[in-house]
């Protein structure tokens, strides 16, 4: 299945375990690929889930256990993308801190470059493309 999605967020690569939940039930245990503000991709998995609301827990080393509920947005022989439905604000703050912290590094430069994250912000908030110019006006 796949769905055409277009991020808000920008996302930087994340390394942790993460769990998805439905109730007490664990339904699947993976490993992030990256992550933003907007939602999660998974990676290490075939498993197909269904479009349900799941919990998600990510286990970060350095910004400590991350949670959410998401839904599947896309999903891929290897991978899945969950979007973010809610979070609560400390959560949500450790994920905007991971980001940052990212963008003061050496490889956001790298990650820029070989990600095309460019594409990924030049969006509104409703996901649709932005016209962009550089071009002075002269009052």
């Amino acid at each position: 299945m796949c769905m055409l999605y277009k991020r808000l967020h920008i996302r930087v690569p994340a390394a942790g375990d993460v769990t998805l939940l439905k109730g007490d039930s664990i339904i699947l245990s993976a490993s992030a690929i990256n992550i933003s503000a907007g939602g999660i991709a998974l990676s290490g998995s075939s498993h197909i889930l269904d479009q349900s609301e799941y919990q998600v827990q990510i286990h970060l080393q350095a910004y400590g256990v991350v949670c959410f509920a998401g839904v599947p947005v896309y999903q891929s022989d290897n991978s899945i993308g969950m979007k973010i439905t809610s979070i609560d604000k400390d959560h949500l703050h450790s994920i905007y801190k991971l980001v940052e912290d990212f963008q003061l590094t050496e490889d956001f430069i790298k990650h820029i470059d070989s990600g095309n994250i460019i594409d990924d912000w030049l969006t509104d908030d409703s996901g649709e493309d932005l016209s962009i110019t550089f071009e002075s006006s002269d009052s």
